[in-house]
């Protein structure tokens, strides 16, 4: 049988920590610990993540539509997108035209994408020549890249010893 989890949020009206910390019992004692646990947890405020603001047009479905309709977002000009790249290669695409970087071993040209990134162009900016696997994973783990990509993609990282001695 499958299970049901659930959380349960207060609706009662929150109280600053430092007002939270001023009340004690009316008899002159301390708070119990509940209480203190309680006003603790009144304190937090989420993180807040930086988005910016989709200019007309650069939505994620407009991304999707993009995708299904340019089947060469990658610029390979009909050659394969099942080639070796060396991480050489990609180090060298990073200009205005052509921005690579490598997402769990395939190479992507993410040109195309760069106004479509939710975070900005600044973001991806981050990853250009680059492995951004660990970056991608921070933020992202959820996220189906490969789907979303899929036109963009390159090749694939040649991670042989000749790269190897690249990175040293």
């Amino acid at each position: 049988m499958g299970s049901l989890s659930f959380n349960v949020i207060s609706t009662a009206p929150q109280m600053h920590p430092s007002e939270a910390a001023k009340q004690s019992a009316p008899d002159g004692t301390e708070s119990s610990s509940n209480e203190k646990a309680a006003q603790k947890l009144v304190g937090r405020e989420p993180v807040a993540r930086a988005k910016v603001p989709f200019e007309k047009g650069y939505s994620q479905m407009d991304w999707l539509k993009l995708t299904r309709t340019n089947p060469d977002l990658a610029g390979l000009k009909g050659k394969s997108n099942k080639r070796l790249i060396s991480m050489r290669e990609v180090k060298q695409h990073q200009t205005e035209g052509s921005m690579w970087t490598v997402l769990k071993g395939s190479v992507y040209n993410i040109t195309p994408y760069m106004k479509f990134h939710p975070g900005g162009i600044d973001m991806l900016m981050k990853a250009v020549g680059k492995d951004c696997t660990p970056l991608f994973n921070k933020y992202h783990a959820w996220v189906n890249a490969e789907f979303l990509l899929e036109k963009c993609l390159v090749g694939i990282l040649d991670d042989t010893g000749e790269n190897k001695r690249v990175a040293d």
